[in-house]
């Protein structure tokens, strides 16, 4: 169906999964309706927001991504723009249900910035990645707000914005060609493919940094670095000295797509931290 398949349902269900990540990290899992609706209203707004980014990229698509809902003439885009605002409205709602006035007010910014993310900021200089890394982090925070868990909430939200911010660099890598033609200002159409691999290093650098000082804080025990660094760190530095020596479009695509699952990744090597 066109219409569950643009909402992207996984990344829809796995922003939840973020949300109940953020409420519940290093604290007893208690559910409670301002959980759940605050899980709900970060379903529907992370959706509307791709198929908002869908509308506004038709253009794109048609070279990048023909076969997508939109350039494949599957739903027109009338129709996907009032779908986005009807999930963009369901989302705000959900998160007044919340009856948390910040759960709100993150609810109400993200769904601003997706909507001109999509229309506007995604084409600019390093603001785009910036945007999207931004609205990553925050699902986090916004379960932490819903249960009270915001001290400990912000650690998954600081690795999730870094790691999202590097896979957007790889993504825009992945589809300057098309991006060109739009005359985008993004960083591998100003300067090039190795610029986005060498601006990804620093939030990358951050990564490392914060893991060794959860560390030294006693947050995260000697065994959740090593796994970290097993798992996820010497991978992704496998993967970026792939990229400097094969900027095919292939490899960004396969870059890409291992960071996404990743941070799946991730997300299991900061639960070693429980035990």
């Amino acid at each position: 169906m066109p219409f569950l398949k643009i909402i992207r349902p996984v990344n829809g269900l796995f922003t939840v999964l973020c949300v109940f990540f953020g409420a519940f990290y290093l604290k007893n899992i208690t559910f409670s309706m301002p959980i759940f609706f605050a899980a709900l209203s970060a379903f529907f707004i992370s959706t509307a927001g791709y198929v908002i980014n869908d509308f506004f990229d038709i253009e794109i698509d048609m070279i990048n991504r023909p076969d997508r809902i939109l350039p494949s003439k599957q739903i027109s885009p009338k129709v996907a723009y009032i779908y986005a605002l009807i999930l963009f409205v369901l989302g705000l709602l959900a998160s007044v249900l919340t009856q948390n006035k910040f759960c709100i007010l993150i609810a109400f910014i993200n769904t601003i910035l997706l909507f001109y993310y999509a229309k506007y900021f995604k084409k600019t200089f390093l603001l785009g990645n910036v945007i999207v890394a931004f609205a990553a982090g925050s699902t986090f925070i916004f379960g932490a707000l819903a249960n009270s868990n915001l001290l400990f909430g912000t650690i998954p939200a600081f690795f999730a914005f870094l790691y999202t911010l590097i896979r957007e660099l790889i993504k825009d890598a992945e589809d300057v060609d098309g991006d060109k033609k739009l005359n985008a200002k993004t960083i591998p159409v100003l300067l090039g493919k190795v610029a986005a691999i060498y601006f990804s290093i620093i939030p990358f650098a951050i990564m490392l940094w914060l893991s060794t000082y959860y560390n030294s804080r006693q947050i995260f025990p000697i065994h959740t670095v090593i796994a970290m660094n097993i798992l996820v760190n010497i991978p992704f530095t496998y993967y970026l000295i792939k990229l400097r020596f094969n900027l095919a479009k292939e490899q960004f695509s396969k870059t890409s797509k291992f960071i996404k699952f990743d941070m799946l990744i991730l997300l299991l090597v900061l639960l070693t931290a429980l035990i």
